[in-house]
C-alpha cells in the first residue's frame, strides 16, 4: 500500500473509532431511516474518494448523517463538508444528530443533488452515495482542477445496472479516464426515493401490483412497440422454465460474481441494438437479475442463480448461456478489470464499462462447467 493510501486508510479508520454509527442509524429518541449503508460499504468508498485532512468535501446523499459526520472527521477543523440530500425529513434529522455532537465543520443543503451546492463550493472531492444516470456538468464545474467525482452511477440505460466511478478532473474541468468498481446504491433523482427496491429509472414497464411489484427494463425500448415491454415482463413473471445455475453455494460469493457478471454483459453489449434486459420485484421477492430478450422470448439469471426464461429453445436463453460460458472462460472478470468509457450526455457524463476480449492463457480455457450450464464444445 502507499504511502497516500495508507494515510487515507488511517483517517478513515480514526473517524470510524471516533463517530459512533449507531448515533445516526439507531437514535434513542430520533429512532432509524428506512436504510443504511452497509459500514464495509461505507468504509470501501471513502477510500476510493481519497479524502484528506482540510479538505472542502461534497457529499450527495445525507442519508442518516453518518457518512457526513465521518467525513467531518477525516477532513478535521481546517476542512469542510457539504452534505445535500434531496429529502428534507433526512436533512432535519442529521441536523439535530450533528447538534448534539457539536459539529461545526459541516453545512447541510435541501437540494437535488445532481445540481450540487456551487454556493458552498469549490470542492477537492464530490463523493456520492446514491446513483446517477451521469455524471452531472454542475459536479464537474464546481471540483477544482486536480480534484475527483467518486459516485456510485449507471453503467448502462437499463434499472439497477450500477457500477461506481471515480474520476480525476482537468483543468478545464472534463472528466479524465475512469477508474471502475463495484457499487450497490439506490437511484439519485430529482424527488425523494420513496420506493425501495423499485427503479426511479428505465422501468418500460410494471405489473402495477402495490404489494408484490415487478418491472422490467429493455434497453430496446426505442424499437419496441407499444405491449412489447409488457409482454416481456409477462414471460419473465410467469416463466415456462426456471432452472437452478449458480456460482457459488456462498450467498456473499453467489451475489459478488452476479454482479461481476451483469458487468460482462453491459460491457459486452454495449452500442446500438443491444436486446440487455433487467427483471426485478419488490418486496416480498426481492429478485433482481440480468439478461436478454426480444418482443417474442426472454431469459435472465436471478442474483440467487436461477435461470428464468420463456422456453427451453428460447433464442434468448441460449445467447444468456452463451454469455455465461464466455465470462466463465474469460476468468470471470468484474468491473474492476474492465475498462471505463467518458461519453458525453448533455449535460454532463455517461460512464460505461468496455469489454476488450482477451484470449486465456494457453492450456488455461476453462472445462468445469458452472452448474446447470453445459459449455460449448468448441473454444471461443
Amino acid at each position: 500500500m502507499t504511502t497516500e493510501r495508507q494515510a487515507v486508510s488511517d483517517l478513515i479508520a480514526a473517524a470510524v473509532q471516533t463517530v459512533p454509527r449507531e448515533h445516526y442509524t439507531d437514535h434513542a429518541e430520533l429512532g432509524s431511516v428506512p436504510q443504511s449503508t452497509a459500514q464495509h460499504a461505507i468504509e470501501r468508498d471513502l477510500g476510493r474518494a481519497g479524502v484528506e485532512r482540510g479538505m472542502r468535501v461534497m457529499e450527495i446523499g445525507t442519508g442518516t448523517g453518518y457518512t457526513g459526520a465521518l467525513l467531518a472527521e477525516m477532513v478535521g477543523p481546517e476542512g469542510h463538508v457539504v452534505s445535500i440530500d434531496i429529502d428534507p425529513e433526512l436533512s432535519d434529522r442529521a441536523a439535530k444528530l450533528h447538534a448534539e455532537r457539536g459539529l461545526s465543520n459541516l453545512t447541510l443543503v435541501t437540494a437535488d443533488g445532481r445540481q450540487g451546492a456551487a454556493d458552498h463550493g469549490p470542492y477537492d472531492v464530490i463523493l456520492g452515495w446514491a446513483s446517477p444516470t451521469h455524471i452531472p456538468q454542475a459536479w464537474l464545474d464546481q471540483t477544482r482542477p486536480g480534484g475527483r467525482i467518486a459516485t456510485p452511477i449507471y453503467l448502462a440505460p437499463v434499472a439497477r445496472a450500477v457500477g461506481h466511478v471515480v474520476v480525476a478532473i482537468t483543468d478545464s474541468h472534463e472528466p479524465a479516464q475512469p477508474i471502475l468498481g463495484p457499487a450497490v446504491y439506490v437511484d439519485m433523482g430529482g424527488i425523494p426515493n420513496r420506493t425501495l427496491g423499485l427503479p426511479m429509472f428505465y422501468a418500460d414497464a410494471s405489473n402495477g401490483d402495490t404489494d408484490a411489484p415487478a418491472y422490467v427494463s429493455i434497453a430496446w425500448r426505442d424499437s419496441a412497440r407499444p405491449g412489447d415491454a409488457q409482454a416481456t415482463l409477462a414471460m419473465l413473471h410467469q416463466p415456462n422454465l426456471v432452472q437452478a445455475s449458480v456460482f457459488s453455494d456462498d450467498e456473499r460469493e453467489q451475489a459478488t460474481r452476479w454482479h461481476d457478471f451483469r458487468s460482462y454483459c453491459i460491457a459486452r453489449s454495449s452500442g446500438d441494438g443491444s436486446n440487455l434486459t433487467v427483471y426485478g420485484t419488490g418486496a416480498p421477492g426481492w429478485i433482481l437479475s440480468i439478461g436478454f430478450s426480444s418482443s417474442r422470448n426472454a431469459a435472465v439469471l436471478t442474483q440467487d442463480g436461477q435461470l428464468i426464461a420463456n422456453s427451453e429453445n428460447s433464442p434468448a436463453l441460449m445467447k444468456l448461456r452463451e454469455f455465461m460460458s464466455d465470462w466463465h472462460n474469460a476468468g470471470k472478470p468484474g468491473l474492476e478489470l474492465l475498462r471505463g468509457r467518458l461519453v458525453r450526455q448533455d449535460p454532463g457524463w455517461a460512464v460505461s464499462p468496455e469489454w476488450r476480449a482477451v484470449p486465456p492463457p494457453a492450456g488455461q480455457l476453462r472445462t468445469d462447467a458452472l452448474p446447470g450450464l453445459p459449455l460449448p464444445t468448441e473454444q471461443r
